[in-house]
């Protein structure tokens, strides 16, 4: 176990939003079970309370452990470094977590995601008195449950394996896949190159792709754009990883996204990386108000809601080009080439 400041802002963060989301839980049960709105009786009354308290504690459970979850990726990218032998960024943090840390980092972003999903779905509820969600929200707020289980077991875990772990190699670890792989480096050429066009390309053709899922929002469109947002989101990421990343270190061969994060880059990890979520968060938003669409009293706030979140892809879209392709422009502008020499 760390025993660092920030160790324990980050488990009392995640307990407090677990102990919210087990009681808004206990009420969402009470909702899925016994919703009745055709009825006026004392036990219809003790649900809608309920639905609103479920509604109300769960989305601070969403916004603690999110800070939680925030607080996480800043020691691993910016402080628990300093205390492990050997580490220089997260990559060294994650080395000594073990399997474990990259599987709580998965369960936390399944957490959130499916969370932010249901806290869509319930605002657009909300802004309605019919409540017309109220079931499918309970049901769904429940369902985060097994996933919240295993991201507080995984970090559990992670956390405990770094107490007494060996000197880590960091970085060093990803000199040495580069040049221990010669075989492979031709493929691994291909497959980065093909990374960076897709998220080139994905650049321009996904604000048609959300502008379409407004202006037909019958169709599949939506569907469509959330998957695409999260090929894309996965493409980007392996070119920020291998190429957009040697702009900021200026060096090749260094494909470490966590060093992006230290205060050397100026926290650019955070605004990529943080561009990135908003843009995968966003494209969840809009499939879902494009699914709630279908009930006749949710239609104007689901498309207000639709417009809101393609203007906020849009947006995030500017930025994350703006952070990775400006500083690559700059560096052509000023020695001519680029940094693999073409």
């Amino acid at each position: 176990m760390i025993w660092h400041p920030l160790t324990w802002a980050f488990w009392v963060a995640a307990a407090t939003g677990t102990a919210l989301y087990a009681i808004a839980t206990g009420c969402a049960v009470d909702v899925a079970l016994n919703w009745r709105p055709d009825h006026a009786d004392h036990g219809q009354l003790r649900c809608e309370r309920h639905a609103q308290m479920a509604s109300l504690l769960g989305r601070w459970a969403l916004g603690i452990l999110a800070a939680a979850a925030l607080i996480g990726l800043v020691g691993i990218s910016r402080v628990w470094h300093r205390i492990i032998p050997g580490a220089m960024c997260g990559t060294g943090v994650l080395q000594a977590m073990g399997i474990y840390g990259s599987q709580a980092l998965i369960f936390w972003g399944l957490l959130l995601a499916l969370f932010w999903g249901w806290s869509v779905g319930d605002r657009l509820d909300q802004s309605r008195p019919q409540s017309c969600l109220a079931e499918t929200g309970a049901r769904l707020l429940i369902a985060v449950c097994p996933i919240l289980v295993l991201a507080l077991f995984h970090t559990w875990q992670a956390v405990m394996q770094i107490d007494g772990a060996p000197p880590v190699s960091c970085c060093a670890a990803v000199y040495d896949r580069i040049l221990n792989n010669d075989s492979g480096l031709a493929t691994q050429s291909r497959a980065i190159s093909i990374a960076l066009w897709s998220s080139l390309s994905g650049i321009a053709i996904l604000p048609l792709v959300v502008m379409m899922a407004v202006r037909y929002p019958h169709g599949p469109t939506g569907g469509i754009a959330a998957l695409l947002a999260i090929a894309w989101t996965g493409t980007s990421t392996v070119a920020v990883k291998h190429t957009w990343s040697a702009y900021y270190y200026q060096v090749l061969s260094h494909p470490c996204p966590w060093c992006l994060f230290l205060p050397d880059y100026n926290g650019a990890g955070f605004l990529i990386f943080g561009c990135l979520a908003i843009i995968l968060l966003e494209s969840i938003a809009l499939w879902t108000a494009g699914r709630i669409r279908s009930h006749a009293p949710l239609v104007d706030p689901a498309d207000q809601r639709m417009r809101q979140a393609v203007w906020r892809i849009v947006v995030a879209l500017v930025g994350f080009t703006l952070l990775t392709a400006g500083p690559a422009i700059l560096w052509r502008l000023r020695t001519g080439v680029w940094m693999d020499g073409t």
